[in-house]
């Protein structure tokens, strides 16, 4: 996005049109009648700004919800936004340091926002000047935007706690190694270890080399998304934690809570299936020891015990049967017994669920999951009832 489109998106010409939700009708519009609408009032260039405007606004109230109406986007501004949700995690722990806040590439303003609302003096630091922009905008009167370089930043970073969140993506594709990240993971640790305090946003995938041992991590889980892996440094941070995190209720699980065990044990009445942030984080065993669960086995996420306990960190299943996999016995036992797939899920198992179902086909019945996975070599299907609190 150039910088005059931005300022023009910014201005209370555009505010008349991209300050009030549009009406589902002018949204379904084909592309020409819109422009030719927004023409009517508007030069082609700012009515062609306008319409992908009210597009990507369109696109962010499904992803983010009321939180982010009247904000302005680029399109890759939208793709690397964090949640509301999230972003609002972060800033009230920046808030409890009582530090000034500076967002060291603040893009289009995602996490610059949630501080300004929660913490007491705030700067963005953005390089490119049309999201500096729009970061203003979204931000609001409770931060300043300046422009600048996240690896030379314009703050003393001794009385400072920063955020990092650096690019992975290149136009459209995702980037996977740290070393390729803008800017680059590394050198982005290095910024966050000066400050008083540092916190650096990474993917959920990020490989554990790219963990210091000195650094706090989360895995930030919003419904059923991992969203982040949020690393802090320095004030407040405690060196090795790991932690899963379940929003929007808060719920945390972490390495310093009990573990199991670690003894195995075979299938028993209940079956658990563990939350991506409590695989990721390498939390199971603290889980297991939570619900009074064992492994099935020491390399498997799946959980399982003699009864149910409610735990907002694992789907239960009572296990109507466990089956030896195979294609033609499985459609079988469906068929025979009533059971119609609603759900397959899979743990070390070769098969995709698509594939899976396509395999099995059609079956009329009592709507039950499919547990695939591959216990001491061998491959299994649990066959379960999803259990709800109370039962």
């Amino acid at each position: 996005m150039d910088v005059e489109r931005a300022r023009f998106l910014v201005s209370p010409a555009a505010a008349e049109i991209l300050d009030v939700p549009p009406q589902p009708e002018f949204l379904s519009l084909p592309l020409h009648q819109r422009l030719a609408r927004l023409r009517e009032s508007f030069a082609p260039e700012d009515a062609s700004a306008l319409s992908e405007q009210i597009d990507l606004q369109s696109r962010a109230a499904e992803r983010f919800g009321p939180a982010v109406h009247g904000w302005r986007f680029t399109r890759e501004g939208l793709e690397m936004a964090t949640h509301p949700l999230v972003a609002e995690r972060r800033a009230r722990r920046f808030a409890e340091l009582a530090l000034p806040v500076a967002d060291l590439n603040c893009g289009i303003g995602g996490d610059l926002a949630a501080f300004a609302a929660h913490c007491g003096r705030v700067v963005g630091v953005e390089r490119d000047a049309a999201p500096a922009i729009l970061a203003a905008h979204n931000a609001g009167c409770g931060a300043t935007v300046v422009r600048g370089d996240a690896l030379r930043p314009p703050v003393a970073l001794e009385r400072t706690a920063v955020m990092l969140d650096p690019s992975r993506r290149a136009g459209p594709l995702r980037r996977f190694d740290p070393a390729a990240f803008t800017p680059p993971w590394d050198a982005c640790l290095d910024v966050a270890s000066e400050a008083a305090a540092g916190a650096l946003k990474g993917p959920p995938g990020i490989a554990d080399a790219a963990i210091p041992a000195e650094a706090e991590v989360e895995f930030v889980q919003l419904g059923r998304s991992l969203r982040e892996a949020a690393l802090y440094l320095g004030r407040g941070a405690r060196p090795g934690l790991r932690r899963a995190v379940l929003l929007p209720g808060g719920d945390e699980l972490s390495n310093e809570e009990p573990e199991s065990d670690g003894a195995v044990t075979p299938i028993g009445g209940v079956l658990y299936d563990p939350a991506s942030c409590v695989t990721r984080a390498g939390l199971v065993r603290q889980l297991a020891h939570r619900l009074g669960a064992s492994l099935i086995d020491p390399r498997l996420g799946y959980l399982s015990g003699a009864s149910f306990v409610e735990s907002p960190f694992a789907d239960a299943f009572a296990v109507a049967e466990v089956i030896p996999f195979s294609v033609a016995r499985l459609k079988r036992r469906l068929r025979e017994a009533g059971w119609a797939p609603r759900e397959i899920r899979r743990r070390a198992f070769p098969v995709e669920p698509d594939d899976l179902r396509r395999q099995i086909g059609v079956v009329e019945g009592e709507a039950v999951t499919l547990l695939c996975m591959t216990v001491a070599s061998k491959r299994l299907v649990v066959v379960g009832r999803l259990l709800k609190p109370g039962r």
